[in-house]
């Protein structure tokens, strides 16, 4: 069974389901998004992130749209060059329209096979002189085929089906919010183990994607998953210290509140103790009255004594107002090695 775009993406082309889907088997279909069949693995990560609903399992289409099922694998076969699809990051940080992309993409593609056609018919002449040097090859033919990397050319069954569960199992439990380290900390070592098993069915440590689907699309599809593991698990050796960045924040933030309610409750207070007699006999608040005020017996001691607890009050705040600094400095500190990481991941995707 394999999943089929349909009509709610005419209108859409949100292409949310490209950033999450771990074998990247979305292209572009000129007027909508096209799952290829084959690369199809049912892992169901796309169906929940489509904003329009426009992705089913092809038993679950719903009968106005079955004629989508056709569209989706009759694009597959019929277009000699598929356009792989661009994810929403991508078209938003090019400033391009999703539909201009979308139509382009397979413009392009169909202009490609016209133009390399006269290419690939001026070897045919020449495919009939070339028996006799073909007989000579034929020894080193074996040679070239035994220099090849030794190894499997399907990825190992079980391996894959296993990494398949664990992926949407750290999904699921990413959008919960209950992703622990320990579990994050599997899925890169299932990663490890894919990869491991990649360079042993190539013969090498580095390849890319080009070198894998050459050999098998299973390899291709592999390297996908490892991928899908390392980003779904990115991070998340950072979720507890942010946790315990933000709680220690919310205290600062709570300690400085409350301190300072205190702290203007006791202004007011010393405010009226100042101001009392002058306001009450109808005195102009005139420096010379504000000071007779101050130091008249009765009130000289509880001005000092409230003065004296502002003061110290206003040094615990500040206190808290560094506390909330640093406690934000931490937090940002935490945010930036998380986005280094996750640029790392991207840059190394790149460049393979």
């Amino acid at each position: 069974m394999t999943y089929v775009v349909a009509e709610p993406c005419l209108s859409t082309i949100d292409r949310a389901c490209v950033e999450v889907c771990p074998v990247a088997c979305f292209y572009e279909g000129g007027d909508q998004l096209i799952i290829h069949p084959a690369e199809c693995v049912d892992c169901d990560a796309c169906r929940p992130a489509c904003p329009v609903a426009a992705i089913f399992p092809e038993a679950e289409v719903p009968e106005q749209w079955r004629s989508f099922i056709a569209k989706n694998a009759d694009f597959v076969t019929k277009t000699p060059s598929l356009v792989r699809a661009k994810t929403k990051t991508e078209v938003e940080e090019a400033h391009q329209d999703t539909f201009a992309v979308c139509r382009e993409a397979v413009a392009q593609a169909a202009a490609a096979p016209v133009a390399a056609a006269p290419v690939e018919e001026r070897p045919a002449p020449a495919a009939a002189p070339a028996p006799a040097a073909a007989k000579k090859p034929e020894a080193p033919v074996p040679s070239k085929v035994e220099a090849k990397p030794a190894g499997p050319t399907v990825l190992a069954p079980e391996l894959y089906r296993k990494g398949l569960d664990l992926l949407r199992e750290v999904v699921a439990l990413q959008e919960a919010g209950r992703l622990t380290a320990e579990k994050a900390r599997g899925a890169e070592q299932m990663a490890k183990d894919l990869r491991a098993e990649l360079a042993k069915g190539m013969g090498k440590e580095n390849f890319n994607l080009a070198d894998l689907e050459k050999k098998s699309i299973t390899f291709r599809q592999g390297e996908e998953l490892a991928r899908g593991l390392l980003r779904a698990s990115e991070g998340t050796e950072f979720e507890h210290a942010f946790r315990v960045g933000r709680q220690k924040l919310m205290e600062s933030v709570g300690g400085l509140a409350v301190l300072g309610v205190i702290t203007a409750f006791i202004g007011w207070m010393t405010a009226r103790i100042v101001l009392a007699k002058p306001l009450s006999l109808g005195l102009p608040l005139t420096p010379s009255v504000l000071a007779n005020a101050i130091l008249d017996p009765e009130n000289l001691p509880l001005f000092a004594a409230f003065s004296a607890l502002g003061g110290i009050l206003s040094l615990f705040c500040l206190g808290a107002l560094f506390a909330v600094w640093r406690s934000g400095q931490g937090l940002l500190d935490i945010w930036r090695r998380r986005e280094q990481k996750r640029l790392g991941l991207r840059t190394a995707e790149a460049e393979s």
